[in-house]
């Protein structure tokens, strides 16, 4: 576990207060779970998979923000750097297609082809001569090889590049409206809540929650479940797209099914805990891996008071390997 201790600066990359990117409204509702009997605690879960059948929740919140800059700018085509399986470029290409953007898709060539999941959706909307496969020991260097790409395009001012899990500057007032929404979400429910579960793919949800809280001096303890990366990746990023870490987070990885993408009888165990139980359809990489984790958590360091976990949504992704 990483405590992150690094405090605020003075240092902002993003203009949120732009006009032209502020967001979108959205709000999703808060119920509380049934399966959380820890005495002392009530353990509510926050609906952003209701948000969107296609788009997952924190994926819509950033292109609330992201549509209207890319409208201002006259964007003609979308790079989009993603994996097949990705819920960001399930989510991108919607989003393209139903504003007749161009696509480019920079995706990370698979060991075998997938037939199921999420890309065969994005599949439906991309076509084989717009993706450019990337092999595994370049992918690091992929952010660049998308840019220079667009460089050497005549009109490349109307291109924009779109990082994985749509983690731009551009989606960071859409991304902060999570904590907003949850902020009314304890006035309608007449709550307060101790503390906050989210994961981190990328992490830039997880950072934006963290910046919007702190600027809002919202008292929540937020627990981060880091997926992809380690802890100092994570602490590393926060700084990189919000300008500061706050102090009051903290950040630890699953106890099982390690690996990012990684399924094990576990977290199928949990997939269908959750819909018996609760009727909340989880995706294996992050929902069930956060409701699991979130759970022991509680338990082990006991918490008290009014625990809110976050689900993001993405339960499409569940037909490629956890049924």
């Amino acid at each position: 576990m990483l405590i992150l201790d690094i405090h605020m600066t003075e240092y902002n990359r993003v203009p949120i207060d732009n006009p032209s990117w502020q967001a979108w409204p959205l709000h999703s509702r808060v119920h509380p779970l049934n399966a959380f009997p820890n005495e002392g605690v009530c353990c509510y879960v926050k609906r952003d998979d209701e948000l969107s059948l296609g788009i997952s929740g924190s994926k819509l919140r950033k292109y609330s923000s992201i549509i209207p800059h890319l409208i201002e700018r006259a964007v003609s085509t979308l790079v989009i750097i993603a994996g097949t399986q990705s819920n960001n470029l399930l989510a991108a290409l919607q989003v393209a297609c139903e504003h007749r953007w161009k696509i480019e898709a920079f995706l990370l060539r698979p060991w075998q082809m997938p037939t199921a999941g999420n890309y065969r959706l994005s599949s439906m909307m991309l076509n084989e001569e717009d993706i450019h496969w990337v092999d595994r020991e370049q992918w690091a260097e992929v952010e660049s090889i998308a840019a220079d790409y667009i460089e050497k395009q005549k009109c490349s001012n109307e291109y924009f590049l779109l990082n994985e899990g749509a983690s731009v500057p551009e989606a960071l007032s859409g991304a902060m409206t999570l904590a907003t929404d949850i902020i009314e979400n304890e006035r309608a429910m007449g709550v307060r809540f101790q503390h906050l579960f989210i994961d981190a793919g990328t992490g830039f949800t997880a950072a934006s929650l963290l910046k919007a809280m702190k600027e809002k001096n919202h008292p929540v303890e937020i627990h981060v479940l880091v997926l992809a990366d380690d802890e100092i990746c994570f602490s590393q990023r926060c700084f990189e797209w919000t300008g500061h870490r706050p102090a009051y987070g903290q950040c630890f990885r699953p106890s099982t099914a390690r690996s990012f993408g990684a399924v094990n009888q576990t977290i199928r165990a949990e997939i269908r805990r959750m819909a018996l139980e609760e009727g909340i359809l989880c995706d294996p990489v992050y929902s069930a891996k956060l409701f699991h984790e979130a759970r022991k958590r509680v338990t082990s360091e006991g918490l008290k008071g009014n625990v809110l976990i976050v689900h993001s949504g993405g339960a499409l992704s569940l037909a490629a390997n956890a049924l």
